[in-house]
């Protein structure tokens, strides 16, 4: 089931138990908390937002998110033991105290907000916000419960869709391409090997302020804070799933800390980081895909357990991890696993092998 499909049938599920005027999906990158697409259909089609102001209202969210202190930003409830927020709440009855509320939500008519991030073993795979207008009232503490019990399921429902689509690859095209952002993220320059790319991210991302895909002013946002000597965010890159594969992204601020340009170095990930990527997925802890990414290159368990420097019988105890969380049953069926999700589409498609004798990605 594709992502926004799977929004759709949660969103009419919750509606059972909670009453949403709009919901506004996004996805998140699990290593930085940095929004990755956005699905604002139902903001679209309730008339709560246009395709004209969608830009900024687009901005404004990111820079409540990474430009300005603000209330419930996802970052800080993917924190949370129970990772939901009531605006209204966090405020203390005066929502005006934030600016994404004067900005976004009273203007256009949804003054009330629940936020909240899916949490899966400590990594956030996506978040939400449910809008309701004036008419319906503000949101509960009994509905706020609701909606943190569902985070771990949805987690790993959206943890799932991100390594089925992921999987599907597309030609092996390995030279990274550079976009240069202006102050308002509009593009000043992009080179050809970004492009194919931007289309790509685009299809992820419902939401593209200045036609630009939405990881990109998100990883803007983050680097002109380290410029600026603010390093509260994680440092500005990011991988984002997509239906042609990982895309890995480096932003940085080219003309020092004055410039509010950034420049971002866009590329496919390497077959080892998107292996990584494709094993955390499936909800592997850091030293469980360092394990599993060690044997699916042949290391056996004595030389795991000096590379690791743990015991033979710890790394057996990883390995029962490992196999009940990938469904596999040994290390073959692992390295089988890794096989068949990051080759064997090219192999169905009879893709030539590049001029280094590896196969080129098949197309999703």
């Amino acid at each position: 089931m594709r992502r926004e499909e799977f929004h759709q049938e949660l969103a009419a599920r919750i509606r059972r138990a909670v009453p949403i005027d709009a919901t506004c999906w996004h996805g998140l990158d699990p290593r930085t908390l940095m929004l990755t697409s956005a699905n604002p259909v139902e903001l679209l089609a309730g008339g709560f937002m246009t395709l004209e102001n969608q830009p900024a209202a687009a901005w404004s969210v990111l820079a409540s998110e990474y430009e300005r202190d603000d209330h419930n930003t996802f970052a800080s409830i993917a924190r949370r033991r129970a990772p939901v927020g009531i605006l209204g709440e966090s405020t203390r009855g005066r929502p005006e105290r934030s600016a994404r509320y004067r900005e976004f939500l009273a203007p256009h008519g949804t003054p009330f907000e629940l936020r909240a991030a899916f949490v899966s073993r400590g990594r956030a795979w996506g978040c939400v916000v449910f809008h309701r207008t004036a008419a319906t009232g503000d949101f509960t503490h009994r509905e706020a419960g609701v909606v943190a019990r569902l985070s771990r399921p949805i987690a790993e429902g959206l943890r799932a869709s991100i390594r089925l689509d992921a999987a599907r690859r597309c030609d092996n095209d390995a030279a990274p391409g550079l976009v240069l952002l202006g102050r308002r993220d509009e593009v000043e320059l992009v080179t050809p090997p970004a492009r194919a790319l931007l289309d790509d991210l685009a299809g992820e991302s419902s939401s593209r302020p200045h036609k630009v895909p939405l990881p990109l002013p998100s990883l803007a946002a983050v680097a002109r804070h380290h410029a600026r000597g603010i390093p509260d965010r994680a440092a500005p890159s990011m991988d984002v799933p997509t239906r042609a594969g990982w895309v890995s992204l480096h932003a940085s601020v080219p003309d020092g800390a004055g410039s509010d340009r950034v420049a971002i170095v866009i590329q496919r990930a390497a077959p080892e980081a998107a292996i990584a990527l494709e094993l955390e997925a499936y909800g592997l802890t850091d030293r469980e895909r360092e394990v599993a990414g060690l044997a699916v290159r042949g290391f056996s368990t004595v030389a795991l357990a000096e590379q690791l420097h743990l015991s033979p019988w710890t790394i057996q105890d990883h390995f029962k991890s490992i196999f009940e969380k990938t469904g596999t049953r040994s290390r073959r069926q692992l390295r089988a696993l890794v096989f068949f999700e990051e080759y064997l589409p090219a192999i169905n498609a009879r893709r030539p092998l590049d001029a280094k004798g590896s196969l080129t990605r098949a197309g999703g």
